[in-house]
């Protein structure tokens, strides 16, 4: 729906007549920049046998007809200004992280190529939803179609400084209440199998940096910005404890886990902590020859401390997580889990912990999550195996319930008098179950003693009298 800027014209087109005389007529109605281009659009209309007072009217109609009888608040101020407006004050704020900012701004210019020359006031929920319509079939900044998780998280964002702009009276409504918000539609997380992990385990080289990640990704659940962040102050071997109260961000600072959840005591295992002795005694090793080979330059000396990282870059400095992040993509293949990204590690370990039936609040701790239900609703996974076991059990158990009822039925005589008993009807067991006789014959034929199967008595539900009464055998 457009919105009206002025109040339109009339343009004679009968040049060769004089206005009194003239039946013909164009109307025109500016409807304001267009939000890509930047450029004015209009709309025009022709109508016949009209005088000029008539046009006036049906000009008046037409814009009416534009507009849809609602009326914005005009501001003047273009999208791009009020997003720029919008970043500059929470920059000003300090309360939110680098991560954050860098993310809405993103936001911002993808929105921006649709509509960031458009007035604010009259960015109206038609426009979002054919900015997202466009931005699916691959109009976007890098020519790629967007998923439906991207345009969510723009969604969110839009909504944020549209409720700003409605606080602050910019303007009359927030035009997001009223766009259906775009589903997400990321691929669930897979989990390796309990004996694919330790297969992974057994390739990796836990005396390299990049190997030592996976091997702590695998085997303690560590998200990849703790990883990055670990030192080996962070490491009690004489305890055998890990602490995680850091994490390293894409803008290399170095800071506290974002939740209290996050900062945690993890204890290690045996096989963990030699893996951990393993490498560092490695990382000894490469800080000798580099700075053998370095002698003399104290720009490549290093030196092990116990605030050294443990998993390095190739200049000796702590790796970044994209770097980090990259040397799995380069690794994956070589592994065997093409395809599988290196979060799945970790939905890896947890599910292998809810395998071994681990209490879902402990996993939590393991974890460094705010809730144990996010543990057990995202990174637990349950394979055809396990599906399997749980209908063998519930199997298990109504023969269990069959027998015992069973049992019943036949000592009903030597039951207590005055309580109640219910006994109802039991099934066979598929396992023991006979198969099913051939029609009856008139002659007779040997039939072996195995094949023989007992009658099985099928009993009807008892009421509930005082006394016990059991029905007849039918």
């Amino acid at each position: 729906m457009a919105k009206v800027i002025g109040e339109g014209t009339i343009v004679q087109l009968e040049k060769d007549k004089p206005k009194s005389k003239c039946r013909k007529w164009q109307l025109r109605v500016p409807v304001g920049l267009d939000p890509r281009t930047g450029k004015y659009r209009t709309r025009t209309r022709r109508v016949n046998d009209m005088t000029y007072t008539q046009a006036k009217k049906a000009l008046r109609d037409f814009i009416e007809e534009i507009e849809g009888d609602r009326v914005w608040k005009r501001t003047g101020t273009t999208f791009e200004e009020c997003a720029a407006d919008f970043m500059e004050r929470r920059d000003l704020s300090g309360e939110f992280s680098q991560n954050t900012q860098l993310r809405y701004r993103r936001c911002f210019k993808a929105v921006s190529r649709h509509i960031g020359k458009a007035d604010v006031a009259l960015i109206t929920p038609e426009m979002i939803e054919g900015m997202y319509a466009a931005m699916r079939q691959g109009d976007t900044l890098s020519g790629k179609p967007s998923s439906g998780a991207y345009l969510n998280q723009i969604n969110k964002t839009l909504d944020l400084m549209f409720r700003d702009l409605v606080e602050r009276e910019v303007i009359m409504c927030n035009p997001i209440d009223k766009v259906a918000t775009p589903k997400v539609d990321t691929k669930e997380k897979r989990a390796l199998t309990p004996a694919r992990m330790r297969q992974l385990v057994d390739q990796l080289e836990v005396e390299t940096s990049c190997d030592i990640g996976y091997f702590l990704a695998i085997t303690m659940g560590l998200r990849r910005g703790e990883i990055c962040a670990l030192s080996w102050r962070d490491i009690d071997f004489d305890n055998k404890v890990l602490t995680v109260n850091h994490n390293f961000d894409a803008f290399r600072n170095l800071k506290e886990a974002k939740t209290h959840a996050g900062m945690r005591n993890l204890p290690l295992p045996e096989f963990v902590c030699d893996a951990l002795l393993r490498r560092k005694k490695a990382q000894q090793e490469y800080f000798l020859t580099r700075n053998y080979l370095h002698r003399g330059l104290k720009k490549g000396w290093s030196e092990q401390t116990e605030d050294t990282p443990v998993v390095l870059d190739f200049y000796a400095q702590r790796a970044h997580p994209d770097t980090f992040g990259k040397w799995w993509e380069r690794d994956r293949k070589l592994l065997g889990l093409d395809g599988w990204c290196l979060h799945e590690l970790r939905h890896s370990y947890l599910s292998m912990l809810a395998q071994q039936g681990v209490h879902p609040k402990v996993m939590q701790e393991l974890a460094g999550h705010a809730s144990a239900t996010i543990t057990m609703d995202i990174y637990t996974h349950v394979n055809m195996d396990q599906k399997r076991e749980a209908a063998d059990v519930m199997e298990d158990a109504f023969q269990s319930i069959g027998a015992e009822e069973e049992f019943m039925a036949k000592h009903a005589e030597d039951a207590p008098k005055g309580r109640p008993y219910k006994v109802r009807h039991v099934r066979p067991s598929r396992r023991t179950r006979a198969p099913e006789q051939a029609p009856v014959q008139t002659e007779e034929r040997f039939v072996p003693d195995s094949y023989q199967q007992p009658d099985r008595p099928k009993f009807q539900v008892i009421t509930t009298a005082p006394d016990l009464r059991v029905s007849e055998a039918i």
